[in-house]
């Protein structure tokens, strides 16, 4: 029998939708016959300037959170994760799938429509989740891969399921502020603390086609004997 995995998938720009098609055609290369996509589309999307406004209570913590481990394990315990309404799913239980892919921007912590899927769909239990994600910058341990995928994989936790593999690559791309001031400042980030382009990490740099493949590696590791 075929391995049969979902991949479900919230897009705002288009970046992770990319990167959930590159995945599904991987896959398929490595001999998975049967991939199917679920696009999470919220009821309405919000406008950009709105989108940080749940956010903001960190803000003024957030040097505290990036220099102090115990504050970051008290916060992820204490936040709230805003959710957004989302459309009726074409798949809204994961039970006939072996294997589950969930992909989503990094908003600091999960998008707001991918964080309700998780909330609303049914079959998780004792099922293999694995996460990719995409964010503007270069993959910095604290602010970009732990301030999205620790609070990911316990809303997956809590839902029953497994957390298995992860991947992120840079989008290098932001929407804020006037004039890509934040693309600017990730691009000088990736430069200053990895000594390397902002494009090596994204879909289109070999650190992050590298960093594709391990995750597919991954992905089918958990369904071998």
């Amino acid at each position: 029998m075929a391995l049969r995995i979902l991949i479900a998938h919230y897009s705002r720009n288009g970046h992770t939708a990319r990167l959930a098609r590159h995945l599904a055609e991987r896959l398929r290369a490595r001999g998975v016959e049967v991939v199917e996509h679920e696009c999470i589309r919220p009821v309405k999307e919000w406008g950009k300037w709105w989108l940080p406004v749940p956010l903001l209570p960190l803000l003024p913590l957030l040097p505290v959170y990036l220099a102090w481990a115990p504050f970051r394990r008290w916060w992820h315990r204490v936040y709230h994760q805003p959710v957004q309404a989302i459309q009726p799913l074409t798949w809204p239980n994961m039970s006939g799938f072996d294997h589950v892919l969930v992909g989503t921007p990094k908003w600091l912590y999960i998008s707001y429509p991918m964080a309700q899927w998780l909330r609303a769909v049914d079959g998780l239990k004792g099922r293999p989740v694995s996460a990719f994600a995409t964010f503007c910058g270069p993959p910095l341990k604290v602010f970009e891969l732990e301030m999205l995928f620790v609070p990911l994989r316990d809303a997956i936790r809590q839902r029953g399921g497994c957390p298995a593999a992860e991947l992120a690559v840079s989008s290098d791309f932001h929407p804020y502020f006037v004039f890509n001031e934040m693309r600017g400042l990730f691009r000088a980030v990736s430069r200053w603390v990895f000594r390397r382009p902002l494009q090596d990490f994204t879909l289109d740099g070999e650190w992050g086609q590298q960093a594709v493949e391990q995750f597919c590696d991954e992905v089918l590791a958990v369904h071998r004997p």
